[in-house]
């Protein structure tokens, strides 16, 4: 790859694609280390989270739940994109049309395996319960894509409505989202909750639009440090006496701050782009060099098929390691510690092999898909 392959095209930013690419590595290796089985006396498996044992690692969830990130990755992307379809005089179904066919192409591929998958779950021994949620499990990171398609279609009507009251567009979506919290604990109906799938990812959306019109890129530093520090406190205090968990992923048995989303993955998602913002100068520069901006490009370049496959990976790790009788170490213990680093390269040369497979096969194939 010589250095002109290295140069971003007009309208990118080199921030912006390493927190893309770093988001979603980040949320796999999140999935690797927290996901767990214990095997029943009659021989089922049942998936295991390990912050249910580990309570002392909860907070660190503050850090590795980054998918507001990536929907403000997202919002910078549509900006640009929706910017160039203006200027060259399309339309707004143009604009879904392009978006959504680059956002779906990956999943061409996966969405066929998984039923195979659950059918190979069946035959090999496990009940047709397990095998329907195994299933259903392969398929969660779909939701993404889902929201992230609703997103799209609606993203010329929220980039106008930016372009006059920006402002008004993040009050709108931060009160929203606090209303269908104070009806969600307050024994509302329960399908009221679902609002906050729109209202708290569009709102991380708007943060990566305003980065990419040049309203954040001025912000002083000292300013940029006490929205850092406003943010610890209300997720502190959101968390501490007031009454939502500390984790920022589901756990069994509590409220959960991601499905839906609630107020504190919107404080969060504020806190965390002070702190990208803060970092800015020194990734930059670090960008700026050929090894680790060749790296962030060829990792983006498969980033969401590494999102895709990479449970099926783990999935098919388990299985390996049940079939030679050796169940999986209880998380939390020295043996489960001593592992992790070994665990976590195996299943990234299993998932680096998927990747290569899929991206033959892609080529390989004619149509959409190519």
């Amino acid at each position: 790859m010589g250095p002109a392959a290295l140069e971003p095209r007009p309208g990118r930013d080199r921030l912006v694609d390493a927190v893309r690419a770093a988001s979603l590595a980040v949320v796999v290796l999140g999935h690797w280390l927290m996901a767990s089985v214990s095997v029943l006396a009659d021989g089922r498996m049942v998936p295991a989270n390990a912050l249910t044992e580990l309570t002392a690692l909860r907070p660190a969830t503050w850090v590795l739940q980054v998918m507001p990130l990536f929907f403000m990755a997202g919002g910078f992307a549509n900006l640009t994109v929706w910017r160039r379809t203006v200027a060259t005089g399309r339309s707004h179904g143009a604009f879904v049309r392009s978006r959504l066919t680059r956002l779906w192409r990956p999943a061409l591929i996966f969405v066929p395996v998984v039923p195979v998958t659950g059918v190979i779950a069946y035959v090999a021994g496990q009940p047709a319960s397990d095998a329907a949620r195994l299933a259903v499990l392969l398929v969660q990171p779909l939701w993404f894509l889902a929201v992230y398609t609703g997103i799209i279609v609606v993203a010329p009507i929220l980039l106008r409505w930016h372009a006059v009251a920006p402002r008004t567009v993040l009050a709108t979506l931060a009160i929203g989202a606090l209303l269908v919290d104070l009806t969600r604990l307050t024994g509302g109906p329960p399908v009221v909750a679902a609002a906050n799938l729109a209202l708290v990812w569009v709102f991380a959306h708007q943060l990566g639009v305003w980065y990419g019109d040049g309203r954040l890129a001025t912000v002083p530093r000292r300013r940029l440090w006490a929205v850092l520090a406003a943010a610890l406190l209300a997720l502190v205090l959101l968390t501490g006496p007031g009454p939502y968990p500390v984790s920022m992923v589901g756990l069994p048995g509590q409220l959960s701050n991601m499905s839906p989303p609630t107020v504190c993955l919107l404080v969060l998602g504020v806190g965390q782009g002070a702190a990208i913002l803060l970092a800015r100068p020194f990734l930059l520069r670090m960008l700026g060099r050929p090894a680790p901006w060749a790296a962030v490009r060829r990792f983006g370049s498969v980033a969401m098929t590494v999102y895709l496959w990479h449970l099926l990976v783990l999935v098919v790790a388990f299985g390996a390691l049940l079939a030679m009788g050796e169940p999986p170490p209880e998380p939390g213990s020295a043996t489960w510690w001593l592992t992790r680093p070994l665990w976590l390269l195996a299943l990234t040369a299993g998932l680096a092999a998927v990747v290569g497979l899929v991206a033959r096969f892609g080529r390989r194939s004619p149509g959409p898909s190519r």
